[in-house]
């Protein structure tokens, strides 16, 4: 049987150090992976200061030569996210887990997004490119999920 490279190659991204690096430091974990979906969640900071956790899954097919497909998901429910449970905070926040035509998170590395409104050539310093590794993604949504972290106080006032 010949092995799947795209599996091959998510797989060892999987891996990688700085993969490796935010699940030993709590950022991200990963429930499950069975090629070519990917189901993680995210650690992040509400509004408030509270620190929670958003679900996601990624859809792989022909992985890294095409880009992601990630949406916010409900894997007690299977299904994406209801879009009054989405993360609150900031227009970062609001844009990029909007309820959208494909419903994909609106990032310019997603596969749905980047061509949406040439996403990609507006912003490409996001964009997907095969020479990118999966912690880029899950790197650009913990920032995102965290900005809220930024927006808090850093102490009280007197």
């Amino acid at each position: 049987m010949i092995a799947d490279p795209s599996a091959a190659r998510v797989a060892a991204d999987l891996q990688e150090v700085a993969f490796l690096s935010g699940c030993d430091a709590g950022r991200w974990r990963i429930i499950v992976f069975s090629f070519p979906k990917l189901d993680f969640a995210i650690t992040a900071t509400e509004p408030d200061g509270r620190t929670s956790e958003y679900g996601f899954r990624a859809e792989l097919t022909n992985y890294p030569a095409v880009a992601p497909q990630v949406q916010i998901w409900d894997h007690a429910r299977n299904c994406p996210l209801s879009p009054t449970m989405r993360p609150k905070g900031g227009p970062r926040v609001q844009k990029t887990f909007q309820h959208w035509g494909s419903d994909t998170v609106y990032r310019p590395w997603d596969r749905m997004t980047g061509p949406h409104g040439d996403n990609a050539g507006m912003f490409p310093h996001l964009a997907w490119r095969p020479d990118r590794h999966l912690s880029f993604v899950f790197e650009d949504l913990y920032g995102i999920l965290n900005s809220n972290a930024r927006a808090q106080p850093l102490r009280a006032t007197a």
